[in-house]
C-alpha cells in the first residue's frame, strides 16, 4: 500500500555519488558535484510533478516530446528510454548541444534522469564538455563506414575570417550522428558522450533509494 499521506520528501532519500566526488552546491533540494574528471553532476528535488503530456509508460510520446524539445534548444536527443532504476519508473535520456562557450566548437553532452511522482519529481543532470581536439571521434567513424566519398550538394562559401568561419559552423543544426551509437564508447572512452554514458550506468546500478520513496505513486497522465 502507498504511503501518500506520512511521507515527507529528500534528496537525501535517492543516494549515488562517488567518495572522490567534489560536492560544490548543497542548497537544500538542489546538489551539485564535480566528478574526478571534473564533470558536473546535479540532482535537483521538485516541489511539484511534471507537466508533460504524455504518460511516464508511454516511451514513443516521450521520445517524441523530448526530441521535440531539444530541437528547440538547438540540439538533439540521441536517446531517451523508460526504465525501472532501483525499483523507480525513470526516464533516462541522453541529448547534445552546441558548446555554451563563445567560439568553441566542441559539442555538450547531457544524460537526464528524471524520476516523477504524483506531486514531485528528481532530476539528476549529468554533463560533459568536448574539448581538446573536437571532432576526433566523429571523424574516426566517418572513416570507418564510410565507403564512398559523400556528395557535395552545394557550392563551397567563400569565408574572409575566422569570425565568419566561427558563426557559419555554430548556425548549423546539431544532427545525431552514426558516431553517437553507444557500440563505439569503449573505444572513445575519453570522450564526454562515453563519459556521460558511463555517469548514467553508475547511477543505474549505484543508487540507493529510501524504502519510503518506493511507496509513493509514481507520475501518471490524467485524461479527461
Amino acid at each position: 500500500m502507498f504511503s501518500f499521506i506520512s511521507y515527507k520528501k529528500d534528496i537525501a532519500h535517492i543516494q549515488f555519488h562517488k567518495d572522490e566526488w567534489e560536492l560544490h552546491q548543497d542548497a537544500g533540494n538542489d546538489k551539485f558535484w564535480y566528478t574526478e574528471q571534473r564533470d558536473p553532476v546535479r540532482m535537483r528535488l521538485f516541489d511539484n510533478a511534471p507537466d508533460w503530456p504524455f504518460d511516464l509508460r508511454d516511451e514513443k510520446a516521450a521520445q517524441a516530446f523530448f526530441e521535440a524539445q531539444s530541437q528547440s534548444f538547438n540540439g538533439a536527443m540521441i536517446e531517451l528510454t523508460v526504465e525501472n532504476i532501483a525499483g523507480l519508473e525513470c526516464l533516462v535520456g541522453v541529448f547534445k548541444y552546441k558548446s555554451p562557450v563563445p567560439k568553441h566548437l566542441g559539442m555538450y553532452y547531457v544524460g537526464i534522469v528524471w524520476i516523477p511522482f504524483e506531486k514531485f519529481m528528481f532530476q539528476i543532470n549529468f554533463e560533459s564538455l568536448e574539448t581538446g581536439t573536437t571532432g576526433a571521434r566523429e571523424a574516426a567513424v566517418a572513416l570507418i563506414t564510410q565507403r564512398e566519398p559523400a556528395a557535395v550538394a552545394e557550392e563551397p562559401v567563400m569565408l574572409n575570417s575566422v569570425e565568419e568561419l566561427f558563426a557559419n559552423i555554430r548556425k548549423n543544426p546539431v544532427r545525431v550522428l552514426p558516431s553517437d551509437d553507444k557500440k563505439y564508447d569503449a573505444t572513445f572512452v575519453e570522450h564526454p558522450l562515453s563519459k556521460v554514458r558511463s555517469l548514467l550506468e553508475h547511477f543505474r546500478h549505484r543508487a540507493q533509494i529510501d524504502t519510503r520513496l518506493l511507496k509513493q505513486k509514481p507520475y501518471r497522465k490524467t485524461t479527461v
